[in-house]
């Protein structure tokens, strides 16, 4: 590991410039001892994707053989290829993004929002991601990222950010609502109600630290 003389953080690998100010690192000192045991990984990648696609596989040909069962229904095709993209996204993004719930819960939100209102398109648009889907899931994952955060004990500069992420994108109802996509408006706004609260209490006790978590991401 190599020190950066303007963060006074070690960085891990053979890099030549630091990850956070882009500063050059010193090449010609020896490297800097992790403090921490290297701890390996308790499952095996290349094993989740095996299992990953051969749960695919299985998935295709079931769907296949319902499809001609009920005359080539085609619905039954699209439903299962996007069972199958959505599978993969949900594991793959738990698994890179492991170590850090906060981030994985927030991109976890965006993914399922966007494939709900992917399959709501696909299957004949109803309005149901936008009235329930998306809701549901901005207002579950602003409460379950506070809640884990706090069980967690996670340290504030781990989660401060995704959770204000979390609650602006739980605002997005509001342009459901303007444009009338909704057939019920209750989870909308339970959906605002619960982001605009949380956001406003965010700045006015965390303001400070979220603008020094800005700055370190943006080399201010």
């Amino acid at each position: 590991m190599r020190e950066c003389e303007n963060c006074h953080v070690a960085v891990k690998g053979n890099r030549e410039k630091c990850p956070l100010c882009q500063t050059p690192l010193d090449t010609t000192k020896p490297p800097v001892a992790s403090s921490y045991p290297d701890v390996p990984l308790r499952f095996n990648k290349q094993r989740i994707t095996k299992w990953l696609a051969l749960l695919s596989l299985i998935i295709i040909f079931t769907t296949l053989g319902l499809g001609f069962i009920w005359r080539g229904n085609i619905q039954w095709i699209q439903a299962a290829l996007f069972g199958i993209m959505s599978m993969w996204l949900v594991v793959l993004t738990i698994v890179r993004k492991r170590r850090n719930l906060a981030k994985s819960l927030l991109y976890l939100l965006i993914i399922l929002s966007l494939l709900c209102v992917y399959l709501d398109y696909l299957i004949g648009w109803t309005g149901w991601s936008t009235t329930f889907a998306v809701p549901i899931f901005c207002s579950s994952a602003v409460i379950g990222m506070f809640v884990s955060s706090r069980l967690m004990r996670m340290k504030l500069a781990d989660y401060i950010l995704y959770l204000a992420a979390a609650a602006m994108l739980g605002l997005i109802p509001i342009l459901f609502l303007i444009f009338g996509w909704v057939s019920t408006t209750i989870p909308s706004w339970i959906s605002i109600g619960f982001s605009s609260l949380l956001l406003l209490l965010i700045l006015f006790f965390n303001g400070s630290e979220i603008v020094r978590e800005l700055q370190k991401r943006i080399f201010i």
